[in-house]
């Protein structure tokens, strides 16, 4: 009865249509503008120095990587025009040539070779630190050859020049060199198909087509990020043609959105939500028995049902359904509240505990519902949830201080173990608070190897880990879903990124 009472009470929400009669006057569109509504403004305009989604996808339309994925998701070239290997620990790229930077400024190897070492080097700090660390060195072949050299075999190489590593986007060394090296903070000049025009904080960034780009000129001439948190807000400016893309649309609102001036675009995103476990500061989480107890307490599939419509998959671990390595067999921790209230007492707890929640609002699609009704299921076994909902830049301040207290709510992407485990439970990684020396031994072996049979084997070993320390509590693998202007002929990737170079305007 209360768990259905629960679910009932997250589900509640405005309709759209009755939202829609609080808008003001629909507001037209510019032919050759169109609008894109996040849920935060960008933390930076220098690609190497943040780890967040919402600033990669502003920074995406600006520079550009070695290499890219079409929409099937395969990896294609970009920047490099095809890649091998001389040996097991050389990754030998060929650039393309006649390149050049928005500034004018010649793209070659030495470019790549700067924009490495600059994210490489510790005192710079890069977020993304990790998912670049296996390269030891690049070295200039020629003009436009360039070799990465690992200690060790690095299998995931090329998804860390792409969606594992905003690092990897290369930035024109004499413009810094002129500049000073915080100049790409306000000021970014890349390869890509939009050039910035003007940032204001917390309101816009205007990007204007670059009609010298390499891969030829975009359809659509200006592009506006706006950064709109609530996600009423984002469907009002959609409907009202303040936006032609709004992101996260809730599934309920997805049939009144489609027909009219508005239509909606979705896909399987490759994003695990879930909950990350503190287990370095002193505190009950650091029991194993009470992080088990955790994944007792919470109904899962229960939550995607009545939050998500049904809509997302649930996943064994913390690795998208879609991941390499990835076993259909791992199963999750059942729903068993009574089991979690025995293991609770089993760890000298049983009458609970009280514990601090860090997380964000607003940031990823449900996130605010998903985590009271999770806090709710919780309560059910006698362990009181405080959270503290930080805002975006908050949340990156505290996240560098490696301060995020109690249970946090990040989400993660990676379709591959090494892009996802090492990153958030290797240990001292930058989004890792747990340590296991076993699992870090397995996974530095995954890592070390190309052959796929045996990193397969390799995870296997780490997954049975993770499931019996249960350092996270694994939710769900969302959806994503866009609200769109009729107008707009574009498709959403599963990898989150928008992608505008194909995307174009009815006439």
């Amino acid at each position: 009865m209360r768990r259905q009472f629960r679910a009932a009470i997250v589900g509640l929400v405005f309709s759209t249509a009755t939202f829609a009669g609080l808008l003001s006057p629909t507001f037209a569109q510019d032919a050759n503008t169109i609008t894109i509504a996040q849920q935060v403004d960008a933390l930076t305009m220098d690609p190497a120095k943040h780890s967040s989604l919402p600033t990669a996808n502003i920074l995406f339309q600006i520079y550009e990587a070695l290499v890219t994925k079409n929409a099937a998701g395969d990896f294609v070239p970009d920047l490099a025009k095809e890649w091998s290997n001389p040996d097991s620990l050389t990754w030998r790229f060929k650039l393309r040539q006649g390149v050049k930077f928005q500034n004018g400024e010649a793209f070659n190897a030495n470019a790549v070779k700067f924009t490495f070492d600059r994210a490489l080097d510790p005192k710079f700090k890069a977020p993304y630190f990790s998912r670049i660390s296996a390269i030891k060195s690049v070295n200039i072949v020629d003009d436009y050859t360039v070799d990465f050299k690992t200690a060790a075999p690095f299998p995931t190489m090329l998804s860390s020049l792409y969606e594992a590593s905003f690092a990897a986007m290369i930035v024109p060394p004499k413009y810094i060199a002129d500049n000073g090296p915080d100049i790409l903070a306000t000021k970014p000049i890349g390869t890509g198909p939009y050039k910035f025009v003007e940032w204001r904080k917390d309101d816009q960034i205007v990007l204007e087509a670059n009609p010298d780009y390499w891969g030829g000129a975009p359809a659509i001439k200006k592009v506006i990020f706006r950064p709109i948190k609530e996600v009423r807000t984002r469907i009002a400016e959609l409907q009202s043609g303040g936006a032609d893309i709004a992101v996260d649309i809730p599934p309920e609102d997805v049939a009144g959105l489609q027909g009219g001036s508005t239509k909606v675009a979705s896909i399987g995103s490759d994003m695990v939500y879930f909950f990350a476990f503190n287990t370095i500061e002193k505190g009950p989480l650091q029991n194993k028995l009470v992080r088990q107890a955790l994944n007792y307490a919470i109904d899962v599939d229960a939550i995607r049902q009545a939050i998500l419509g049904g809509m997302g998959t649930d996943v064994a671990l913390t690795l998208p359904a879609s991941s390499f390595g990835y076993d259909p067999a791992w199963k999750p921790y059942p729903y068993d509240p009574a089991k979690a209230k025995a293991l609770l007492a089993e760890a000298g707890y049983p009458n609970g505990f009280t514990i601090p929640l860090t997380a964000r609002s607003g940031r990823y699609l449900k996130d605010r519902e998903i985590m009271e009704a999770s806090i709710g299921y919780l309560a059910d076994v006698g362990i009181k949830v405080e959270p503290n909902y930080l805002e975006p830049g908050v949340w990156a301040t505290v996240s560098e201080a490696k301060g995020r207290k109690g249970i946090i709510f990040p989400g993660w992407s990676g379709l591959d173990p090494d892009l996802v485990w090492y990153p958030i439970l290797y240990t001292g990684q930058y989004q890792s608070y747990y340590s296991n020396p076993e699992l870090d031994k397995l996974l530095d072996a995954g890592r070390a190897t190309l052959d796929a049979n045996q990193r397969k084997g390799i995870y296997e070993k780490a997954a049975a880990i993770l499931k019996e320390d249960a350092p996270q509590l694994p939710l769900v693998q969302p959806p994503l879903i866009y609200g769109l202007s009729a107008r707009l002929i574009w498709q959403p990737r599963a990898d989150s990124f928008i992608d505008l170079r194909h995307a174009s305007l009815q006439k």
